[in-house]
């Protein structure tokens, strides 16, 4: 599988950044994972939109799901001209809001409503989505492609499914939000630090993101240093996952 960071701030972007987004692919499967400002653009850039397999929202948090809206007027433009094939399908967390019902009238995405326990299988990728701890209902996954597992966190502090879910993991793109001194138990983000003590702990490769705009990146590789299971990530890598 190849993962590619389109986004990696939150909850706003610093200067010419965008907020969370990726793109996971193999071989015949494209899914994109949050869709925060300036994301659609990014995509754009890697791939024909309407070609995307799927999308996946973790939660409806503004920096995850703010280009939803300007992805469906593109959907809706191509539609006019007769060259939408199908609708996209929508992977997200099934909550009863506003936000739910605002998206629900974004007529060019198909919604699939997955909750804790949910197995969704598109292509050849197997995901599975598991509650994480954030103050709104937020969703991570497990992805298995070949005997490989990939696990995205969402928007969490340290929690037992998410570290469930990381056992036997090769890899994980980690929300680590805060530096050390930052960071407090119950808050709704891990620091870089900690998601490098998990990637240790349980023998996987952490991809961290969901930088704070108002931190240094110098600061967040200080604070990982000790760590070569741990990386910060930059928009426009991508890695074998």
């Amino acid at each position: 599988m190849k993962l590619s960071i389109l986004g990696k701030y939150g909850p706003y972007p610093k200067s010419c950044g965008n907020t969370s987004g990726y793109l996971l692919q193999d071989e015949t499967s494209c899914v994109a994972f949050e869709m925060g400002s300036g994301v659609f653009a990014e995509l754009s850039k890697t791939v024909p939109p309407q070609n995307v397999s799927a999308v996946i929202v973790s939660h409806l948090h503004n920096d995850h799901i703010s280009d939803l809206g300007v992805y469906n007027y593109y959907l809706e433009s191509l539609s006019k001209k007769g060259l939408l094939q199908r609708n996209i399908p929508l992977i997200l967390p099934q909550v009863d809001c506003a936000t739910t019902e605002f998206i629900k009238e974004m007529k060019y995405f198909q919604p699939v409503w997955v909750k804790n326990g949910c197995d969704v299988k598109i292509g050849d990728l197997y995901f599975t989505f598991f509650e994480v701890k954030h103050p709104v209902y937020c969703l991570g996954f497990a992805c298995m492609h070949e005997g490989r597992k990939f696990v995205y966190s969402g928007d969490t502090d340290v929690c037992e499914s998410l570290k469930g879910n990381l056992s036997g993991a090769d890899s994980a793109l980690l929300d680590g939000a805060f530096l050390p001194s930052q960071y407090r138990v119950g808050g709704p983000h891990m620091s870089a630090e900690l998601c490098a003590k998990l990637a240790k702990e349980l023998n996987f490769k952490a991809y961290i993101t969901h930088l704070l705009p108002t931190n240094e990146m110098v600061d967040y590789e200080s604070s990982i240093s000790g760590f070569s299971c741990a990386q910060i990530v930059e928009e426009g890598d991508f890695f074998s996952v």
